[in-house]
């Protein structure tokens, strides 16, 4: 009997994938395998159970996005109750797909944040505040990243992590790194590295979590950094306007708003000396409702 990673093997002969850039090339096994190896190290997940699942789903032509994706699809696949590790292998996969579509995007993965900050700034995506720090500054910074923190994070989070928080061709170290930069720059000259690494190793190891208007806001231009508004109305048109005015603002930059509504009269009440003319809060809760969904900034 054949041993499984010949049959892998075996049944991947003769099949061309189409690479990230868009150039097509033989498939390599030993490639897919120290992918799936590096994904299952350290969990209790058998990385063979993952090459035997991926192989029903290979053809020619496909590409090495859809390997990826595939891979993450298996791993899910493969969770349940008794083998709870495999969303952690997904999650690695995940992170895996953004390195490489980062790659492919700017030219490098992680190893020049310098390069990195320069060009958002460029591209108006960091705040400017960044530059209190010297480019020989971001360099010691840059030796602070650890790229296999990257891989702490189950399927759930990553994908979170990617899709709510990271900006475009942006690594998760990069965010967390910066956001650090940019808490610590309040310190003094001499102060700010030393704060700015605790700042740092204590975000990217989760020991500390920030709220997600920071996490999403504070590396950008005039992003808001608070989490929740409090504003209330009275019972007239101006000021009920004008509060879901505010309640769009609000939302606008990311943040969450809670609105008193108890100064507004109650159902049947008198308006402009009409007997019952008064709706209550309710339209008004509706307006203020439709205006959170229309105007979400995340």
């Amino acid at each position: 009997m054949q041993a499984p990673s010949t049959l892998f093997e075996d049944s991947t002969k003769d099949i061309y994938v189409v690479r990230r850039n868009g150039s097509t090339t033989p498939l390599e096994v030993n490639k897919i395998r120290t992918v799936v190896n590096w994904a299952c190290c350290g969990l209790c997940c058998n990385s063979i159970a993952l090459e035997a699942h991926l192989t029903t789903r290979l053809r020619p032509g496909i590409s090495t996005r859809e390997i990826q994706d595939n891979l993450i699809s298996c791993a899910l696949d493969l969770c349940s109750p008794e083998e709870p590790d495999w969303r952690y292998v997904a999650g690695r996969l995940h992170i895996w797909s953004l390195w490489k579509d980062t790659q492919v995007a700017r030219g490098y993965k992680y190893g020049y944040y310098a390069q990195t900050v320069h060009d958002k700034i460029q591209k108006g995506e960091y705040d400017r505040r960044i530059l209190i720090y010297t480019p020989e500054e971001l360099e010691i910074a840059n030796t602070w990243i650890n790229p296999d923190w990257d891989a702490d994070y189950d399927y759930a989070g990553a994908v979170l992590l990617t899709k709510r928080y990271l900006l475009a061709n942006e690594l998760p170290q990069e965010a967390f790194l910066t956001c650090a930069l940019l808490t610590a720059s309040v310190e003094t000259p001499e102060n700010r590295l030393t704060w700015a690494r605790k700042f740092y190793e204590a975000i990217a190891r989760r020991q500390i979590s920030l709220a997600t208007p920071i996490l999403a806001n504070l590396r950008i231009p005039n992003g808001s950094l608070a989490s929740c508004f409090i504003t209330a109305m009275d019972d007239n048109l101006e000021s009920i306007f004008g509060s879901i005015h505010d309640a769009a603002r609000i939302s606008k930059n990311g943040g969450g708003v809670g609105v008193n509504l108890s100064r507004i009269r109650a159902t049947g009440s008198w308006v402009m000396g009409k007997k019952n003319a008064s709706g209550g809060v309710v339209p008004w809760i509706k307006l203020l409702n439709d205006t959170a969904i229309a105007v979400n900034q995340g």
